[in-house]
């Protein structure tokens, strides 16, 4: 059994809570340290009860509480191993311990495997978590849709995929040229078209959650990303609700979990 919380989620800051029977997993820990604690709490959960910290890139709405966690519990840290050294010297002298990621590893009775993510950072990695025969992903901060990508998140029963612009509303907002360039590019971040181009290509698949994550603040709105896969996945036959259940993760208010068997 997994259990999925997302926490927070948007350009301010991400962390998303991992449950299985026996282990809880942060992944990622942007937004502050006292809302992060805040959250937990809210869930009967503090930070003695994490098992591990899974960092997907350095970007700092990924890693913002990172160094107030680390000075302060001895949660074990797993980071890219590219971006390992850098982060750890932030952290250097605390109590948790890194441990670099190089390929698949495992925290308590979940498994993770990896996914190298198209993004404008030294290396930024996706996630699939599993236990027993429960799968879920995770993969934000990706600038293109690659066949690959599909084939990492077809075996999951969840997912948590980045819909983090509506292009009409970037082009015509007030964000300079080159910061809309790069949103746009292989290595920015996917779109709402791009985000349901992957869930079209999933249909069949044992994908039956989502939870579309990453939405920007001033160029999308949780209503577009909704409609986008919505509107897919009735031109498949498939009813929401029914037949998939799709999800919009929000920068602060976050309610949603999802229990996978």
């Amino acid at each position: 059994m997994l259990k999925i919380s997302p926490l927070f989620s948007g350009s301010k800051g991400n962390c998303t809570l991992i449950q299985s029977d026996n282990t809880n997993i942060l992944l990622d820990v942007g937004l502050g340290y006292r809302a992060i604690l805040k959250a937990l709490e809210s869930r009967a959960l503090t930070p003695n009860n994490i098992d591990a910290i899974v960092i997907t890139h350095e970007h700092s709405d990924h890693i913002g509480a990172l160094q107030h966690w680390a000075q302060h519990f001895s949660t074990n840290i797993y980071i890219p191993s590219p971006i390992a050294h850098e982060l750890g010297l932030r952290i250097a002298y605390a109590p948790a311990e890194v441990v670099e990621v190089n390929g698949s590893f495992t925290v308590g009775n979940v498994s993770i495997d990896v996914y190298e993510c198209s993004h404008d950072a030294k290396c930024c990695l996706g996630y699939r978590f599993t236990s027993g025969d429960s799968r879920f992903a995770c993969v934000t901060d990706t600038g293109c849709v690659k066949c690959e990508l599909v084939q990492f998140l077809a075996p999951c029963s969840a997912i948590m995929l980045e819909s983090n612009h509506d292009e009409d509303m970037l082009m015509k907002g007030d964000y300079s040229y080159p910061l809309k360039r790069r949103i746009l590019s292989n290595y920015g971040h996917l779109s709402n078209a791009q985000a349901t181009d992957i869930l079209s290509q999933l249909v069949g698949s044992r994908v039956k959650n989502v939870i579309l994550a990453h939405l920007s603040e001033k160029n999308n709105t949780r209503e577009l990303a909704f409609n986008s896969a919505v509107s897919m996945y009735a031109s498949r036959g498939l009813t929401e609700g029914k037949d998939v259940n799709v999800y919009v993760a929000d920068q602060y208010e976050n309610g949603i979990t999802i229990c996978i068997d």
